[in-house]
């Protein structure tokens, strides 16, 4: 767009069209009229323009109390109304009707959000005080400026009787305080002390177990020297271990700088030679607080120099002469002993190097009692040697011995294992013909005890039918003949037969339940004894397990430690028919529950205060068959209980025949070897017993789901892998 276009377009806005015609044709620009409303719309617009001075000057001055934002608004919309007048004027003489136009939006826009923002602002102008509202306002606040005064003078005067009471207590809390520092000085002393006795009683009960607990001190004086060192504070500490002509090494040390090294040197001093160690051995301490003004021999103070050595403390590690009964420990200033009493094994020393520093007593003693202990346990260490070589000597005698025997003991060994072959088979022989003969005493008393029971629980329930119908016959007769006759009203007053009438249906009820449960007993015998499955059967195995427990269930009510033994059941409900001796299978449970229960209460007899708990586990697994072609699945019974335990020196005899550890008369040690037996020989599995995590005691059964006549036989008896006897070391005996 060039410059003509642009001023084309400015003309046409600021002076009007040539279209269009000015004011003042309207007016026939006739002078007067023309004249009124130039010097009117003048006039307005010089006041329209004052106002807003006017208005921002007040706005300006009470800025902090009004919002100048409204002021500036309405100073633009009255600017913009002077404008218009102005612009009145202008289109007397010039059309400009657009310039006019704009002007009025303008103004019709800040009007209008002038308008709205006075809306807003309306409630905080209704809530301007009016004058007499302030004055009275005013006025209360000159009331509480006086009384503040006065409550000024009053503070005045408090603070300065405060200032008096301070200074006062300012006085009297510097002494407390100088008090206080005082007593805590004391007590970070005491507790200084404290912690220093605590460390060496730590130090001493250490070093006391590592020597009762140890057969090697060369890693006890290397840790010794070290703690000692660290708990005194000092530049090095040393064990030297004397010869017998009281010249010697250093064995053990521990130093704060390496250049102070002496381990491994061989000293010889004459003068300590001569006559310091009869003194050391006699039980002296030698206490050096600095060898430049302690009273030593210069010979002496020489060879501590050398040694770069400023404070000495030294303590003898002796122990007391065999030929002796002197306690040296007692007679320390008795100066009846002598050195023939002790045997001076060597010296425990703590120097400090750099400076001279004092010894209090607690250093001195805890050094003191180190070396007592020291001198114990080597004395200990040594008899233990002795002991050594003489039981040594007595080895090799008795090998000698053994030489000799060993061709009788061979003889006696084939002479023990014929015998136990002959026991083991006449134990199952016995045990074959009990479980025959108790299984035909089972079953005879259960068919027996079947044939009157079937005719009681028939009868009962015509019982039941015929006293029914007899009760009702006589309901009928007392609703028909309600007022009896004498005799018949006596009978019925002393026969109580109402009572009667209610309580006989009852007892043939209680009667029938005694029948159900006695015919549940019946079919826990026969399920038991399984006369009529003496040959292979597949059965569940949890019926025989809860057969053998219902046989036992009076043991676990009234066990003979007087406790009620509690027994849980966890089923694995996939173990499919085992193949199996159902009545030899039940009868090796019922001897293993019998053997918990036994552990039980010889545990209830030592401790009373426990839980009794037998738990029972089933669980299927599998593994490869002995072909190594095919899975074999086995159905696995696990039997815990927290009885008393058994020893594991017991451990390969428990299913010995004729084994057991209760007092004659008590047991006769068949009931684990049988069921070894009936488990191992009979159904090809596997029987041990192991410790869980709880410590209780586990026999574990692993039967065949089915049955591999073809495979080897089973192997001999042998304890589970799983057994150890670290794991059974806290047990006592049971069986």
């Amino acid at each position: 767009m060039d410059l003509q276009k642009i001023k084309e377009i400015f003309e046409a806005i600021v002076l009007g069209s040539q279209s269009y015609m000015p004011h003042g044709h309207c007016y026939l620009w006739q002078t007067p009229l023309v004249g009124l409303h130039v010097v009117s719309d003048s006039l307005i617009a010089i006041a329209y323009f004052s106002i807003p001075a006017m208005l921002m000057y007040f706005a300006y001055q009470r800025r902090k109390f009004l919002p100048i934002s409204i002021f500036l608004m309405f100073g633009a919309f009255i600017i913009l109304c002077g404008l218009g007048h102005l612009l009145e004027v202008w289109t007397l003489w010039y059309g400009a009707y657009w310039l006019a136009g704009i002007e009025k939006a303008l103004t019709a826009l800040i009007s209008c959000y002038t308008a709205v923002s006075l809306v807003n602002l309306l409630p905080q102008f209704l809530s301007l005080r009016s004058p007499d509202e302030l004055e009275r306002i005013n006025q209360q606040l000159q009331q509480e400026v006086s009384s503040r005064e006065l409550i000024a003078q009053e503070l005045a005067q408090i603070n300065q009787n405060l200032e008096a009471r301070i200074a006062d207590r300012t006085v009297e809390l510097q002494t407390k305080n100088t008090q206080l520092m005082r007593e805590i000085q004391e007590r970070q002393s005491i507790e200084q002390s404290l912690a220093r006795r605590l460390a060496c009683e730590q130090i001493f009960s250490k070093t006391l177990q590592r020597v009762w607990t140890t057969a090697d001190f060369e890693p006890l004086f290397q840790t010794l020297v070290q703690d000692v060192r660290e708990f005194l504070q000092v530049d090095r500490v040393l064990i030297f271990q004397l010869n017998e002509d009281f010249s010697g090494a250093i064995s053990a040390e521990s130093v704060s700088d390496p250049s102070l090294s002496l381990l491994g040197q061989s000293f010889t001093d004459p003068c300590f030679q001569e006559k310091h160690a009869p003194l050391y051995q006699a039980g002296r301490i030698c206490i050096i607080e600095d060898i430049e003004t302690s009273p030593l021999q210069e010979c002496h103070r020489e060879f501590l120099r050398s040694l770069r050595v400023r404070s000495n403390l030294v303590i003898p590690v002796l122990w007391k002469s065999e030929s002796s009964d002197l306690d040296w420990q007692e007679n320390l200033g008795d100066q009846a002993i002598t050195p023939a009493h002790f045997y001076l094994w060597g010296l425990l020393i703590a120097q400090s190097c750099q400076r001279a520093r004092s010894w209090d007593n607690l250093e001195v003693e805890a050094l003191q009692q180190l070396s007592l202990q020291l001198g114990i346990a080597l004395r200990q260490s040594k008899l233990m040697n002795r002991l050594q070589e003489e039981l040594q000597e007595k080895q090799q005698t008795a090998l000698a011995l053994q030489a000799s025997e060993q061709e009788a003991r061979q003889q006696a060994a084939s002479l023990a294992t014929t015998l136990n072959q002959l026991q083991a088979t006449q134990a199952q022989l016995v045990q074959s013909e009990k479980l025959a003969s108790l299984g035909k005493m089972v079953g005879g008393i259960a068919h027996e005890i079947n044939n009157p029971l079937s005719f009681i629980y028939g009868n009962l329930t015509h019982a039941q039918e015929y006293s029914h119908q007899v009760f009702q016959g006589l309901d009928l007769y007392q609703q028909h003949y309600p007022n009896p006759v004498d005799p018949i009203a006596q009978w019925l007053s002393e026969v109580e037969f109402e009572f009667l009438k209610t309580d006989f249906p009852k007892l043939l009820t209680s009667m029938k339940n005694g029948a159900d449960r006695i015919r549940e007993i019946v079919l826990l015998l026969r399920n038991f004894s399984r006369l009529d499955e003496s040959e292979l059967k597949s059965v569940d195995i949890h019926d025989g397990i809860n057969s053998t427990l219902s046989i036992l269930t009076e043991r676990f009510l009234e066990s003979t430690c007087g406790q009620v033994i509690q027994s849980h059941c966890a089923y694995d409900r996939d173990i499919p028919t085992v193949e199996c001796y159902p009545g030899l299978l039940n009868q090796a449970l019922f001897n293993l529950f019998s053997n918990a229960l036994d552990a039980i209460e010889e545990r209830c007899r030592l401790q009373e205060m426990f839980v009794p708990m037998v738990k029972v586990e089933t669980r299927l697994i599998c593994q490869q068959h002995a072909n190594g072609l095919t899975l074999q699945r086995f159905a696995q019974i696990q039997i815990t209980d927290n009885g008393s335990g058994i020893d594991p020196a017991l451990a390969d005899k428990i299913f010995d025949p004729f084994f057991t550890t209760k007092p004659i008369g008590q047991g006769t040690g068949m009931g684990l070897a049988n069921a070894y037996q009936i488990i191992v020989k009979r159904h090809h599995g596997e029987l041990w017993y192991q410790v869980n995590e709880q410590g209780q005691t586990q026999f574990v059964v692993k039967i065949p789901i089915e049955q591999y006549f073809s495979s080897p036989a089973a192997t001999e008896r042998s304890v589970s892998p799983a057994m150890t006897i670290d794991s059974l070391s806290n047990f006592a005996p049971r069986i």
